[in-house]
């Protein structure tokens, strides 16, 4: 049997036409009737698997191989399957009795390596994490070895399958093979819905991911059953990518005139943005990439001397700059009650937009060495030739082995040249760090072409550390006692073709991911489920405006109500406090994200 199926291809290209040729137990397809082949799947061992929510389309899956393909109508997908299972059916021939024997060695040796890698992935990967420089490292093999585990157990499925089959045919037992046959079909067809939940291949849309959660989530379920978003996009359960799901034209112009002329002396924060001034993060991901550089941290926590420590500390607080190179685009504005988390085996973070007018978002992170209180509140100026942006408060930190508290401020950002020649950005101004258990102070003065140089004081103002370096690339420490230098931050290598991905690091490439197991736990206020930012990701652009537009009225409308009402907005996570070291009035975090969420989804 031979014609032409729609295949699909991949989230850009989607579903295309392919010419399909079943010869055999072999099922061909190549770009046009005649072409040379694009490829084949081996129907012997495979699910031959019908969608109930698609009637037109079949999955074919042999385990490390899986094709989806959709019929152009009801009959001619029926003729279809009929033709697989004969297909199937017919290569089921008498097989030598030693080839049981081989099977069953085959089987005995992948379950003892497996073992054996398991036990020794399990002792490797605690060892490297304790190194800051392998994090990152550990974090691949422990992807690469979840990986491995799962093609595994998948192949040895199906070798576990073809024994029980080939143990049928040496019976000679027609009617037991048929119904073997049968069972063994049924199995890998649930094994292959178990594994959806691990498999970052598989592909399941928004309405197969929801059906589950329609009565224990019924308000995320209302959010994103028929949002014409998420209706559009197939979602996998890839757990780490290094490109987003489409490129951007690292030259685009735009055509700001009309926008600029009326933003000229005013608060920026204060208007609305069209949706290709944007990046597809929310200002909620952005306060996360300051944990980019987490090691850093980790690292001073581990450093005996105090004020090499505090050389640390100003590394960090620096490196977030870096992740900004070449990046003009504004972060999406978080509606109010908008949160965001991570959690991972190095930190948990959690941040919140807590304020509106003016917005503030704030966030909190921990982990077993340090505790880190931030937020964004900025004041945002534009003139005919720049944009200036000044961060309002400070940035804390707890070092929890000498129980260090340390503040610093931000310094200023200014994006030059936003109508005509080429865009850059300046990071200047000074950054005061204050360690209020020992007394000791920092300075780091960041300058034009990225210069930047500090000096460490003791409690008595004496000078015990000079630091130099460039924001984009490194700082280094040099002990005015000794004269030895140390490296306290290095900038990360930028992933390849990040200029076509809105200049992002690879810590930000992944903020925004959506998987299908993050739809299921993410409570509903999460912004990887804001409908306009998914949709800019995807670029579905008018799509992605509409759905910008559709949010802000929505939320316009909402606090139109609660001052009707005379109610006003309260965070959930966080309330302001006076800080007690500064005096500042900041909003600190109350410590029930983590167990409000597993109380349950849908109480946010």
């Amino acid at each position: 049997m031979e014609g032409y199926l729609k295949k699909w291809i991949n989230i850009v290209s989607r579903w295309q036409d392919r010419y399909f040729i079943l010869n055999d137990h072999i099922l061909h397809y190549c770009e046009h009737q005649g072409g040379q082949s694009k490829g084949q799947i081996h129907l012997k061992v495979a699910a031959i698997i019908l969608v109930p929510e698609d009637p037109l389309k079949i999955i074919i899956n042999t385990g490390t191989n899986q094709i989806q393909v959709k019929a152009s109508s009801v009959p001619e997908k029926i003729e279809w399957v009929n033709a697989l299972k004969r297909a199937q059916e017919s290569c089921q021939e008498t097989i030598p009795r030693d080839c049981i024997k081989e099977v069953n060695d085959i089987l005995t040796d992948i379950w003892v390596t497996q073992a054996a890698f398991d036990e020794t992935l399990n002792v490797l990967v605690p060892k490297l994490e304790r190194q800051p420089k392998y994090v990152e490292l550990a974090e691949k093999l422990s992807e690469l070895g979840q990986k491995i585990k799962m093609n595994v157990t998948i192949c040895t499925q199906l070798l576990e399958v073809e024994k029980e089959k080939l143990e049928c045919q040496q019976s000679g037992d027609n009617q037991t093979l048929f119904q073997s046959f049968r069972n063994i079909t049924s199995r890998i067809d649930d094994f292959n819905r178990q594994s959806s939940t691990i498999s970052s291949s598989s592909s399941l849309s928004i309405q197969d991911i929801l059906e589950s959660l329609k009565y224990e989530q019924p308000i995320k379920y209302k959010n994103l059953i028929n949002n014409p978003v998420f209706q559009k996009i197939q979602f996998t359960n890839q757990q780490f990518r290094t490109a987003l799901p489409r490129t951007q034209d690292p030259n685009e112009k735009l055509k700001v005139w009309s926008f600029i002329k009326d933003m000229i002396g005013k608060d920026l924060s204060k208007f609305a943005v069209p949706v290709y001034f944007n990046e597809p993060l929310s200002m909620l991901q952005r306060l996360a990439e300051n944990l980019e550089y987490y090691q850093t941290l980790i690292e001073a926590n581990q450093e005996q001397d105090q004020w090499l420590r505090m050389c640390y500390v100003m590394g960090f607080g620096v490196s977030a700059y870096s992740s900004n190179i070449d990046r003009h685009k504004k972060p999406f504005n978080p509606i109010l009650g908008e949160t965001f988390e991570i959690q991972n085996k190095q930190f948990r973070f959690i941040s919140e937009q807590v304020s509106h007018h003016p917005p503030i978002s704030a966030g909190y992170a921990e982990s077993n060495d340090f505790e880190m209180q931030m937020q964004t509140d900025i004041k945002t100026k534009m003139s005919p030739r720049s944009m200036e942006v000044q961060p309002i408060g400070n940035v804390y930190i707890k070092l929890k082995q000498f129980n260090d508290q340390i503040s610093y401020n931000k310094c200023t950002t200014k994006v030059h040249n936003i109508i005509f020649g080429n865009m850059y950005i300046e990071h200047i101004g000074d950054m005061i760090f204050n360690n209020y258990a020992t007394n000791d102070k920092g300075v780091l003065t960041l300058s034009e072409n990225h210069k930047m140089v500090g000096t460490v004081y003791d409690n008595n103002g004496q000078e015990k550390y000079k630091l130099k370096g460039l924001w984009n690339d490194s700082l280094i420490a040099r002990n005015v006692q000794t004269g030895k230098e140390t490296v306290v931050w290095k900038r990360y290598d930028l992933p390849q073709d990040y200029k076509n991905y809105f200049f992002f690091t690879k810590f930000a490439l992944n903020l925004n991911l959506l998987n299908i197991d993050l739809i299921k736990q993410l409570p509903c206020t999460d912004c990887r489920l804001r409908p306009d930012q998914l949709a800019l990701e995807y670029g579905f652009i008018d799509l992605a405006a509409d759905e910008k537009h559709r949010l802000e009225q929505k939320q316009r409308q909402r606090r139109k109500e609660m001052q009707i009402a005379g109610q006003k907005h309260s965070p959930q996570f966080f309330e302001m406090i006076k800080e007690p070291c500064t005096n500042d009035m900041i909003y600190k975090y109350k410590g029930n994200y983590w167990r409000r969420k597993g109380e349950g989804l849908d109480l946010f």
